[in-house]
């Protein structure tokens, strides 16, 4: 008999609001903070975008299990890199 649950769907709804997506929707949050923000010292900076750019298993399940698009989020951030959008804020990342 298999036990195991998809975090899929649980977590994908928007209407879904518990504290386990609240907490990775904070950490993605802190990520682009850290990211972005000219007080951060470089070598979390550096750490913060590397993350949010790897595309690795760890920030795919953290965007899953806050109920974000991983792809989506990537993109974002690239285009916040390379200065194409600049409405990209740590805001944005909470509220959808």
């Amino acid at each position: 008999m298999n036990n195991s649950i998809k975090s899929t769907n649980i977590y994908i709804s928007d209407k879904l609001d518990c504290p386990e997506k609240r907490l990775f929707t904070a950490i993605l949050s802190q990520a682009v903070h850290d990211a972005f923000s000219s007080h951060v010292p470089g070598l979390e900076k550096r750490a913060a975008r590397s993350f949010l750019t790897s595309n690795s298993k760890d920030f795919r399940i953290i965007c899953e299990l806050a109920g974000r698009n991983s792809n989506y989020v990537q993109e974002k951030i690239e285009r916040r890199l390379h200065g194409t959008n600049l409405s990209m804020d740590r805001n944005y990342i909470s509220a959808h």
